[in-house]
């Protein structure tokens, strides 16, 4: 059997025929999205003059929102199953070495299942494995024919293929066992061609990425542009008829934060998720010593927003004409003492790393000390104390005094792994433990364990290679954004002043009369120029949203990328925002001082 479509897939998996999906959710969908426009408009002052979505822009919200939506009931499924590609082949590696230790002590192909079904931490996998022993147990068909079935409505073409051989292998004679071991090398390949595949895509992703945040960076600047030549308001305007005068600034707004929200579920979807510190329940010492400094450097920067909050309401007037150079400084300001609990994050992450470059030593010494002297476990890790596995050596020693005063042996390897607190050493100790245990030849379950985790940190080499380009176009993209957009503000500014000025010459002048003698080139704001100001400051506060918006995204995406968790995220946003605004006070004070010395 071929492996279906996508979009079959994608119907199959949500168990419905084509016709209800079409007319459930996808005219559900388009009916909500006109409801949605037709209820917007009716709010923001229908199709008059003066409205939000007056004229062709309220047509245009009519046919493009219910599409939109229709669109995304469309994609979703798709988007759905591919999401479970990624679980699945994330698993696939460590997969494929569990079976091939597990087979080393001739378990059945039955055995094998039901072992795997019940591994939580394997997720998708598990269930694609749930759905071969529903059709083996329920409705008794063959494993052969159940694991063609499941391999032709798979999400990932990885694990398809592997069924597609594991079938043809058991209707040819083979042992199950047998096979899992010759798919060692097979599998661990294919992972291999499939990860540098989605670094690939990672590539040409960063350079659309760049493309489209360049092309957005270009609608904003003449936005705010068209915002002061054309955008004539009065003091007592509602926040409709506010919305109405920036009305391209809000688009342009708009489209620069769905390439923001759009990049980051592109790049989660490509990227494979690769955990660095281990999810366990135990407690120690950095743990504890995490949680304490996250909380109290949660609770100064409570104190530091309400002070800065105070402070911007009280000097309102002054701030609000310095936004440009000032206003992301007082956001990482007050967010700041965040930056000591993620350091602590980001050093425990590295000092990960390196446990994990020497734990495939650690390992195939461990399985070859305990084929050979057949010892009870303190005693084979007591006969390793004299080798130099680097940053594992501490951990090690704990393990050994550990099971030396009669603690559990499994409790013991317990709190190594928590030692460690590495996802890595955690999975795969336990993988070498249970294998050991059921195969009885400590030796070859532990070469297999160590050859799997040396592909594995080779794989996390290459994507660390694409994570440090990631960080340094993320930089100097966001170094260029400030820039380019502080130029137009200052662009929008002095040329918001100079027409300020030649409009107080026309006081006595029908600006109508000027401009036809003129072939039509008067603007708009030559008849009014008192609403330019507040042009220009809500041009700067925007801009400091959309750039908090990038900084988010950007943050994101290096730290999928690096397999770091949420507090490194957080910690990377406050760091960029300090970069940003920097940035912001350096351009804007140069471009102050540049307008002077040359008389603009």
């Amino acid at each position: 059997m071929e492996r279906l479509p996508l979009w079959q897939i994608a119907l199959r998996r949500i168990d419905m025929p084509v016709q209800k999906y079409i007319a459930i959710f996808i005219g559900g969908s388009f009916l909500l999205g006109l409801i949605v426009a037709s209820i917007l408009i009716f709010l923001t002052g229908g199709f008059a003059e003066g409205a939000l979505f007056a004229g062709f822009a309220g047509v245009l919200l009519l046919v493009f929102l219910p599409l939109l939506t229709a669109f995304g009931a469309v994609v979703f499924p798709m988007l759905e199953v591919q999401r479970s590609a990624t679980l699945i082949e994330r698993e696939m590696h460590m997969f494929i070495t569990r079976m091939g230790i597990l087979s080393l002590g001739e378990v059945g192909a039955s055995t094998i299942f039901d072992i795997l079904k019940q591994m939580s931490d394997y997720g998708e996998l598990a269930k694609e494995v749930k759905r071969i022993e529903t059709l083996v147990d329920k409705w008794h068909t063959s494993l052969p024919e159940a694991s063609r079935i499941v391999a032709q409505q798979s999400p990932s073409p990885l694990w398809a293929d592997f069924l597609a051989r594991m079938a043809f292998s058991i209707e040819a004679g083979q042992p199950i066992d047998a096979f899992m071991r010759s798919e060692q090398e097979t599998v661990s390949e294919q992972y291999s061609t499939l990860y540098d595949t989605r670094l690939e895509s990672v590539d040409i992703m960063k350079e659309i990425y760049v493309s489209l945040v360049s092309a957005g960076l270009f609608a904003l600047i003449i936005a705010g542009i068209h915002l002061v030549l054309f955008g004539i308001g009065s003091a007592d305007e509602t926040p409709i008829e506010v919305a109405a005068r920036i009305r391209f600034l809000l688009l342009a707004s708009l489209l620069f934060m769905l390439v923001q929200i759009g990049a980051v579920f592109a790049f989660r979807a490509t990227i494979p998720k690769d955990s660095t510190i281990a999810r366990d329940d135990l407690e120690t010492p950095f743990r504890l010593n995490t949680t304490r400094t996250l909380l109290l450097a949660l609770s100064i920067t409570i104190v530091l927003l309400m002070v800065t909050a105070a402070s911007v309401v009280y000097a309102w007037d002054g701030i609000s004409q310095e936004w440009d150079k000032y206003g992301l400084l007082l956001i990482a300001l007050p967010l700041s003492p965040m930056l000591i609990p993620a350091f602590l994050v980001a050093r425990e992450e590295k000092d990960i790393l390196r446990r994990d470059e020497t734990y495939p030593d650690f390992i195939r010494a461990l399985g070859g000390t305990a084929q050979a002297r057949s010892a009870e476990p303190s005693a084979t890790i007591k006969a390793l104390r004299g080798i130099d596995f680097g940053a594992l050596d501490k951990s090690i020693d704990r393990l050994e005094r550990r099971l030396s005063t009669r603690i559990d042996s499994d409790r013991a390897w317990d709190y190594f792994n928590a030692d460690t607190n590495s996802a890595v050493i955690s999975r795969y100790t336990r993988i070498y433990i249970e294998g050991a245990q059921s195969s009885g030849q400590p030796a070859a379950t532990a070469d297999l364990v160590s050859r799997s985790v040396g592909n594995l940190l080779s794989l996390r080499n290459r994507r660390a290679l694409s994570a440090d380009t990631m960080a340094g176009v993320s930089l100097g993209l966001l170094i260029a954004s400030v820039t380019s957009l502080n130029v137009t503000i200052t662009i929008v500014l002095k040329l918001g002043e100079a027409i300020a000025g030649v409009a107080t010459g026309f006081t006595d002048t029908d600006v109508a009369a000027l401009a036809e003698f003129g072939a039509g080139v008067a603007l708009p704001v030559m008849e009014d120029a008192s609403s330019v100001e507040g042009n220009i400051k809500m041009f700067k506060f925007i801009v400091s949203i959309l750039i908090l918006g990038q900084i988010a995204a950007v943050s994101i995406i290096a730290t999928r990328l690096r397999g770091g968790g949420k507090i490194s995220a957080l910690g990377q946003i406050i760091k960029l925002i300090w970069v940003a605004g920097i940035t912001s006070l350096i351009t804007a004070v140069v471009l102050d001082g540049a307008s002077s010395m040359f008389g603009i």
